[in-house]
């Protein structure tokens, strides 16, 4: 499913996961010095916007807020190397538990042994991590109270849809045979399954000590507000989380100084962590400062200065160029591809757009390279001639099925795909039906989303079909192109991030039909029946192309056959649904201090990679 993705880009370049600007080889940029790395210092973050869900675990969407959770707080049974996607880091790895699981021949039990000796952070040091506190955090996210954002991706665990539906209060496909030993029971083999143990939502949580068989354990009775209170298995925790009272109930824990929601938040360093327990991260800095509020041009220049070290929010344009042409600085703007795409989103209940050759012929017509110079050039992302990313089927780089020279769109090929249109009456290649006219366009406001979507206009207009743009503020243009009672046509400022490196998580929110209205985020209305049209008061009530049985052959499959069976949806999509157009494959793009050393993007989160970072000389 899609996440927030960091703030201007969801402001900027929105959701809601590589080769640095200076090093077109993915290797860590030129601020990076291995050799002189140097523990120490205090690393200062500028946000622009506070974090999606106070950092809890099981409900933080938001980019910045995982990576907070993923290189400091929250350690879990499986994770990666926290580089990026060009340095391995999409390969599974075990954090907690020794080795990857023992998978049972029928696909559906998991047995993972827990790494012995981790230590929770005080006040739990004398706890180690054991198997029983993950069936804690799993139970904690099937649990409807918890209001988790994404236990969608752990129905497959039997039992699991039971505690959230309140038939039961423990979930039968988990158990903890012996401390060190975790087994997991799924209701169907589940490709996908082992990137959901890496996700915050399943990091352990210690038995309380005031009911050590309470069924949550020390986030008992913080329903949605266990950010601050979480307790800590990686190589920070927050400031003052030493100080909680755990045996008070919930209403009478006092938070931790270093959490303060809407203004700050400091981690400093957690004295349980053993280095010799965590291979993949290696906390150089000795704190860790963030504070909420300030224009992107404002923390711009102050990490310019080294006053901030890094922000969350996209650079302006101007703090593009600025980095970009600056000797100095030109090392510090780093680009890395990600699990994204942004693309065109055609509404298929919709005329003219339920005639598979009006939206062919858009693909052909649209200036992908207009779209990328207009969003800020290659820093921001390659041309996407495909729906999923590159970084997940890379065996379809090459694959291009509405080439064009310098992909600047073919007007005599999309006129060719218009006259086999039954909106082309007279198939001349123009659109002459009413439909054609006053197309309404929903648009992101922020820039330089209209001036893309003006782009496509004047394109759109070369086949016939006149559009009239709507602009709205971001979160409310992605609300009217996700829910289908809105009837939106397009909508050409839409993009999505996957929660993890795996197919199933870029594909299954927006292609099945599982995720139309009220769920999210199939915009396109794939897989929409009859009934469910006419429940929308939709002129037209022919059922959609439904892709579902083939979304389903995937779950189960692995290893090459599992990329081919999602190259082949892909190239389905492409060629006979063609929902999108899709124009730019999406990189993050983030600027650093000059003192900042050893920079790599977290493949898992989308964002700089905490765990690694260094200041020069140890920040003194």
């Amino acid at each position: 499913m899609v996440r927030l993705v960091k703030v201007a880009a969801l402001a900027a370049v929105i959701a809601l996961v590589a080769a640095a600007c200076s090093s077109p080889s993915g290797n860590p940029s030129q601020s990076s010095a291995p050799a002189a790395l140097k523990k120490g210092g205090v690393f200062r973050i500028g946000l622009a916007s506070d974090v999606h869900e106070a950092l809890d675990p099981a409900r933080e969407y938001y980019t910045i807020g995982w990576e907070f959770l993923r290189c400091c707080l929250a350690r879990t049974l499986l994770d990666f190397n926290l580089k990026g996607p060009n340095e391995d880091g999409n390969t599974l790895q075990p954090d907690l538990a020794t080795a990857l699981p023992a998978v049972s021949s029928d696909g559906l039990t998991y047995t993972f042994t827990i790494k012995p000796g981790v230590k929770y952070g005080p006040p739990f040091q004398n706890q180690t991590v054991q198997a029983q506190d993950f069936i804690r955090a799993i139970t904690r996210e099937a649990e409807s109270k918890t209001a988790a954002s994404y236990p969608f991706y752990y129905s497959n665990i039997k039992g699991f849809d039971d505690v959230t539906s309140g038939k039961a209060t423990t979930i039968s496909g988990l158990s903890a045979p012996d401390p060190s030993t975790l087994v997991i029971t799924l209701t169907a083999p589940t490709g996908y399954f082992p990137y959901t143990l890496t996700l915050a939502a399943t990091a352990p949580i210690p038995a309380s000590p005031s009911d050590p068989s309470a069924p949550l354990g020390a986030a008992t009775g913080h329903d949605q507000n266990y950010g601050q209170f979480i307790v800590s298995t990686g190589p920070y925790m927050w400031k003052g989380a030493d100080q909680i009272d755990y045996s008070k109930p919930a209403a009478q824990q006092a938070g931790p100084e270093g959490f303060q929601a809407g203004k700050s938040y400091v981690l400093v360093r957690n004295p349980s962590w053993d280095a010799s327990t965590d291979p993949y991260r290696k906390a150089y800095l000795d704190e860790i400062d963030v504070t909420v509020g300030g224009t992107v041009a404002d923390l711009t220049n102050k990490i310019q200065n080294a006053d901030l070290n890094t922000m969350d929010a996209l650079p302006t344009p101007e703090g593009i160029r600025l980095f970009s042409t600056t000797p100095n600085l030109k090392p510090f703007i780093h680009s890395d591809s990600t699990f994204g795409t942004y693309y065109i989103n055609m509404n298929l209940a919709l005329a003219p757009f339920d005639d598979l050759n009006v939206r062919k012929a858009i693909n052909w017509v649209v200036d992908k390279s207009g779209l990328q110079r207009l969003a800020g050039g290659p820093l921001l992302g390659d041309i996407a001639t495909h729906d999923l990313p590159n970084t997940m089927v890379p065996s379809l780089k090459t694959y291009d099925p509405y080439a064009t020279p310098n992909e600047a769109g073919s007007v005599d090929k999309a006129k060719a795909a218009m006259m086999l249109s039954k909106y082309d009456a007279n198939h001349d290649g123009v659109c002459d039906a009413s439909a054609c006219k006053d197309v309404v366009m929903v648009v992101d406001q922020t820039d330089p989303f209209p001036k893309m979507a003006a782009l496509v206009q004047s394109n759109l207009a070369s086949i016939g079909i006149t559009v009239t743009l709507k602009q709205f503020q971001t979160t409310t243009a992605y609300t009217k192109c996700e829910t289908a009672t809105e009837q939106v046509p397009m909508c050409p400022s839409e993009g999505w991030y996957a929660d993890f490196a795996d197919p199933y998580a870029f594909v299954t929110g927006l292609f099945s039909s599982a995720s139309l209205t009220p769920s999210c985020c199939d915009d396109s209305e794939l897989g929409a029946t009859s009934a469910q049209l006419a429940g929308w008061k939709y002129a037209i009530t022919t059922a959609t192309p439904n892709i579902d049985s083939a979304l389903n052959a995937c779950v189960p499959t692995q290893g090459s056959a599992r990329l081919d069976c999602y190259g082949n949806i892909d190239k389905n999509l492409m060629e006979n649904v063609v929902p999108w157009v899709p124009y730019r494959f999406a990189n993050e793009v983030v600027i650093t201090s000059p003192n900042v050393q050893n920079y790599h993007l977290d493949a898992s989160t989308g964002w700089i990679s905490l765990a690694l970072v260094a200041l020069a000389n140890g920040g003194k």
